[in-house]
């Protein structure tokens, strides 16, 4: 039923994606022309004796030039990759039937930074940043997902911490979690209260350190179909590192990519690529089945 959605869509959105087919290779092409131009520019001045890479102003020169050449780059494929979105996204979410998306926003995140910062399973962090968000509900339950870069230090010397995607499952009206569960990948010291579960899947405890603070409710939770979807979820995104925390009636999964998620378009790439859409499509069908498995503690 899922695969006959997806063919649908993709019949139905096809058109419009070759229409865009013929904008996508002129900025390529002005952007590869750009390119070559600061690079032969440079080339012949250098040959000619304009410039030397003995005197400091002629290479910040050189370096302004490619900096430019950089950004101009990086403008045009943005800018190209964020219209197609903006055009093709409420269509892409009408293969969700029983979840309504109702934004697409940029720069407003979706999950506040106090949430961010009190569910226990994200690095240490100063500054967050959001990209893609989307909220809606499926099957009755509130779902949130936002794309979020964090960073870490100041000025020049900020870095990236987490460029991923969080993820919010709110089983307010539905369940309580008897138990508060972090499991993670890596790079995690339980908190006070929490003891380290192991569990009967082997292969699960090698791939994530599991911590609770009631081991028999833990084990409850973690079903085996359970930590399977959680095993599969990695595979999926192909992430650096994921953890999730279930505290109180919310469940949160973080996914560290390390790279944008969601790109339905890629100035090097066609714009009716049906790959990268049905990779979109998959990460999000897979991502809202995940409640489907925790439909089972009673609100008490």
């Amino acid at each position: 039923m899922a695969d006959e959605i997806f063919e649908k869509f993709y019949k139905y959105i096809e058109p419009n994606l070759k229409s865009y087919e013929l904008i996508r290779i002129i900025l390529l092409i002005i952007t590869v022309v750009l390119e070559l131009a600061i690079v032969v520019l440079i080339l012949y001045w250098f040959f000619e004796g304009v410039i030397t890479f003995h005197n400091a102003t002629h290479i910040k020169a050189v370096l302004a030039m490619i900096i430019i050449g950089c950004f101009l780059y990086r403008y045009i494929k943005k800018h190209f990759e964020i219209k197609i979105k903006e055009k093709i996204i409420e269509d892409f979410m009408e293969c969700f039937s029983d979840f309504d998306w109702e934004c697409w926003t940029l720069n407003d995140s979706q999950i506040d930074t106090k949430t961010l910062k009190s569910i226990k399973i994200l690095p240490n962090f100063k500054d967050n940043y959001s990209d893609d968000n989307f909220v809606g509900t499926y099957k009755g339950i509130p779902v949130k997902i936002s794309e979020q870069t964090l960073k870490l230090g100041h000025g020049i010397y900020k870095t990236n911490v987490f460029n991923g995607i969080v993820i919010e499952y709110n089983f307010e009206d539905r369940l309580l979690f008897p138990a508060e569960i972090i499991v993670k990948d890596s790079g995690f010291i339980a908190p006070k209260g929490y003891e380290k579960v192991i569990l009967e899947d082997a292969e699960f405890n090698r791939m994530f350190n599991v911590y609770s603070n009631n081991q028999v409710e833990c084990r409850y939770i973690l079903t085996t179909g359970f930590m399977e979807k959680l095993k599969a979820l990695k595979i999926l995104f192909d992430a650096k590192s994921i953890a999730l925390s279930f505290l109180g009636n919310h469940l949160y999964i973080a996914v560290d990519i390390g790279r944008d998620s969601f790109n339905i378009a890629k100035l090097n790439r066609r714009t009716n690529d049906k790959k990268l859409f049905e990779k979109m499509y998959n990460q999000f069908d897979f991502i809202l089945k995940i409640s489907d498995l925790l439909q089972f503690t009673r609100k008490i």
